[in-house]
């Protein structure tokens, strides 16, 4: 039997193997990682969480270990709403639906609202997650620049004016508008009205991943495109996966109630709920006021491994090279000179120097970034940073 013959269309595409790769990164610890973007082991709160969870075990045993309804429990969509209001995005529970972190949430909005041929746009670079999801949908895809204000508005609207001319508008826009992945760049409030203006113009729904938005450590706050929307052009999907653990795989998506309801029925076609465990945990963990510590004590570490990545790019990285200069968030994004190929280095400076990093190209839907890649700063200690910048600093420029 050649199973070549049984393969669906999708996984015979030439696809992206980066964020497999990334995960497999984890279990080599000769490796000096700056690739998967996972919070370090020191800002859990480990002994909270097995208080929590002996408490949930004791009090609720078969809640814990039962199935929950489809749109998530109603003790932690209402958690949620008052939560999001806290934060300046009035919610209701009803317009709230617990998914299995936020990259489900894309892939159930895909399921909503895509048909083959439709199109969306993205932000280049972008979070190679939704761009994997996206493919999957068989859609066209248009990418606009980010720059230092974020995606560039000012490019959107000349593309929109052609899509429009062509009679091919997007339905929806994808966007990590603070401290975005990968960049690490924050969308400016000027740019937010100008995109929510824009989707009023043509007619386009925007998804905003907002998963690092609460890890500020440097500069002024600026409101989340779901606070600023006065209408229901804002589709917000949120994580627990970076405040509080990737493992409990809780996030959660804030739309117009019908667009809720349409979302619910789509996920009783795919895994029918989140896991009970993790929601419990989270609700439990939000009571006590304890994402709010993991927050803290997260913010703090990142802004001392941030700076210590920052400075040693300036001490040891060659001349000519530039990086993005985060406020929050997991990632800067470092560009070289135009004849470095990161993808074709990226094997040396694993095998090598034992640095691993992610190469530019994984983040583009079509060309780009060749000479560019996204380090990641939250999960290598000070003392791993210390060594492994200047490490992959030197594999750089080593000939092969």
């Amino acid at each position: 039997m050649d199973l070549q013959d049984y393969f669906s269309d999708l996984t015979r595409r030439p696809g992206c193997t980066a964020l497999a790769e990334l995960f497999q990164l984890t279990e080599r610890p000769d490796i000096i990682s700056f690739a998967g973007g996972f919070p370090a082991p020191e800002m859990f709160l480990p002994e909270e969480a097995a208080e929590v969870t002996r408490q949930l075990l004791v009090e609720k045993p078969f809640t814990v270990l039962g199935y929950s309804p489809t749109p998530g429990f109603s003790a932690l969509r209402e958690f949620l709403a008052e939560r999001q209001s806290r934060l300046g995005i009035p919610a209701a529970a009803s317009e709230l639906m617990v998914t299995s972190g936020s990259l489900q949430g894309l892939d159930i909005l895909g399921r909503v609202f895509l048909n083959r041929g439709d199109r969306v746009i993205v932000e280049a670079p972008n979070y190679l997650g939704a761009l994997s999801t996206f493919a999957s949908y068989d859609v066209r895809i248009d990418a606009v620049p980010v720059d230092a204000e974020g995606l560039d508005t000012a490019q959107l609207a000349g593309l929109l004016e052609q899509r429009r001319r062509q009679c091919s508008l997007p339905k929806l826009l994808y966007t990590v508008p603070t401290f975005q992945n990968p960049s690490g760049q924050t969308m400016s409030h000027r740019r937010r009205q100008e995109l929510l203006a824009l989707a009023g113009s043509y007619g386009f729904l925007i998804i905003e991943d907002n998963a690092y938005g609460e890890l500020r450590f440097a500069g002024e706050e600026v409101p989340t495109l779901k606070a600023l929307d006065t209408g229901e052009s804002v589709i917000y999907l949120g994580t627990f996966s970076k405040i509080l653990s990737p493992g409990i795989r809780i996030g959660w998506i804030h739309a117009a109630a019908e667009i809720i309801e349409r979302a619910v029925l789509v996920r009783q076609a795919m895994d029918q709920c989140s896991n009970s465990f993790g929601q419990l945990l989270a609700l439990e963990f939000g009571r006590r006021g304890l994402i709010e510590k993991q927050i803290n004590k997260t913010v703090r570490l990142l802004g001392e491994r941030a700076r210590l990545t920052l400075d040693l790019l300036a001490r040891e990285f060659p001349v000519g090279t530039t990086w993005t200069n985060p406020e929050g968030g997991f990632y800067t994004w470092v560009t070289l000179q135009p004849e470095v190929d990161t993808a074709q280095l990226l094997s040396h400076c694993i095998e090598k120097a034992r640095v691993a990093y992610v190469a530019g190209v994984a983040f583009y839907a079509g060309k780009g970034g060749n000479n560019q890649m996204r380090l990641c700063y939250s999960q290598p200690s000070l003392d791993d940073i210390a060594r492994g910048i200047p490490r992959l600093a030197r594999a750089l420029t080593t000939p092969l």
